[in-house]
């Protein structure tokens, strides 16, 4: 159960839509499937979140410069009721985000979770004691009710996206494409 990365092909559009000093950002969810996703469905409501052309104006912060929140949905479908885990695999930035550009990073943080359409808690695969959405590099979230794994047919959650530029790459002088990318995933077995 496992969703393919796809590159973007709008590089050559954006560049040449580019003016001096500025920036031209994309980040893609984009979710292909394989055939032993058949048991399971996910989809992400818009696999590409374009920033268009940007100049930062924000005050830079301990992460950099913030280009803003974008928000998008994932969803899982399965055939039968199972364990649901889901992980991003991403290039990762750190051990919080995923790469975005050479110098950059963006955050994932699952919001407003449902099962089956029931409130549950997210907490990490391997320390379910901690509770919260946060996607981070080679982790897994799992879903809880009431301290314990639980399992259902669907789920959904949105995705809060945060991205941020250090403040070197926030200044350029000539026209830049930034990226990131990668894919969600269903872990077998939650």
């Amino acid at each position: 159960m496992k969703a393919n990365f796809m590159k973007i092909q709008r590089r050559s559009a954006a560049k040449s839509a580019l003016t001096s000093g500025m920036l031209a950002a994309v980040v893609s969810l984009l979710t292909v499937f394989e055939a032993s996703a058949s048991e399971c469905h996910l989809s992400v409501s818009q696999p590409q979140i374009d920033y268009g052309l940007l100049r930062p104006v924000s005050k830079p912060d301990a992460r950099g410069v913030f280009l803003g929140k974008r928000m998008v949905r994932v969803s899982v479908v399965c055939t039968d009721a199972r364990f649901i885990a889901l992980r991003f695999m991403g290039v990762p930035a750190d051990g919080q985000g995923f790469r975005f550009g050479r110098e950059g990073r963006f955050d994932l943080t699952l919001q407003q979770p449902v099962l089956d359409g029931q409130a549950i808690e997210l907490a990490p695969m391997h320390n379910r004691a901690e509770r919260g959405g946060h996607l981070r590099p080679d982790q897994a979230l799992v879903l809880l009710k009431a301290g314990q794994p639980v399992s259902g047919r669907v789920f959904s959650a949105q995705v809060q996206i945060d991205t941020y530029l250090s403040n070197a790459a926030a200044s350029v002088r000539d026209k830049t494409l930034l990226e990131g990318g990668g894919r969600f995933e269903l872990v077998p077995g939650g």
